[in-house]
């Protein structure tokens, strides 16, 4: 058990990554760079603090709505931290410090509560978890984009679009993103499948049906990107189109309990 409890340590989780949020925000409407250096510090801790207290909720909590947005709202926060580590690519601090804040908050006014999975049950929830927030994390890089090329098209190279990161890793990174969600899924949907035909009770065709319909759109999507015939801003439309199956599998795919 976590020692604040559950729901506190998500609480004070929250406000870390909120007061980091808010901290990068003027350290960059400001020019005030070592506000944004300590915000992404905050960042690293909380998601370790985190991490600590997800460990405490145990994937069980994955079948109620406050498990979900806080397994979410960990999985964000991992892979923002995963391609700063990693690729140097580094979202807006602001935008993944609210998001992530925001979600946490919100799950520890629900009161999650702890509990354990099956090793194959935790094996489909962890590739799902995964595979969805490397989608979110997609469609948020290719708003990104969006918003970006727009600035630059219009000539505005001040206010919030002068806290966007620059086009060329924000394709980049949306491309890899893309492909790693699209194995993710894979792994997730196969696991699901042999669980269905076992007879279990949590998976329904209906769920299986529409992660396919999502996978297939985001194939289809990185298919024509690796053969060229999407990039740039063609590929950014096409990659948010893709992502509203997705969120329609997200939504079938919760328990009935969390809906």
């Amino acid at each position: 058990m976590s020692l604040l409890g559950i729901h506190q340590g998500l609480g004070v989780a929250a406000v870390l990554f909120i007061v980091a949020a808010a901290m990068d925000w003027l350290g960059h409407s400001r020019g005030y760079a070592p506000w944004s250096t300590a915000s992404r510090w905050i960042i690293r801790a909380s998601f370790v603090f985190l991490t600590a207290n997800l460990v405490s909720l145990g994937f069980a909590g994955f079948s109620s709505t406050a498990g979900i947005l806080t397994v979410l709202a960990w999985g964000i926060a991992g892979l923002a931290l995963f391609l700063d580590l990693t690729f140097n690519h580094r979202f807006p601090g602001w935008a993944i410090g609210a998001l992530v804040g925001v979600g946490l908050l919100v799950a520890s006014l629900l009161r999650p509560t702890a509990g354990n999975m099956q090793p194959w049950i935790t094996l489909h929830v962890a590739a799902v978890v995964m595979a969805y927030c490397m989608l979110i994390a997609q469609a948020l890089n290719s708003a990104l984009y969006l918003l970006q090329d727009r600035a630059l098209s219009a000539r505005r190279f001040g206010g919030i679009y002068s806290l966007l990161p620059a086009l060329v890793p924000l394709d980049r990174i949306s491309n890899q993103l893309l492909g790693a969600a699209v194995w993710m899924l894979g792994v997730a949907l196969t696991v699901g499948t042999v669980a269905w035909l076992q007879g279990a009770d949590k998976v329904t065709l209906i769920k299986l049906i529409a992660s396919g319909v999502a996978w297939t759109a985001s194939v289809s999507v990185l298919i024509l990107r690796r053969q060229g015939l999407l990039s740039g801003t063609s590929f950014a439309r096409a990659s948010l189109i893709a992502f509203i199956p997705a969120c329609v599998a997200f939504v079938l795919s919760l328990p009935r309990s969390a809906i």
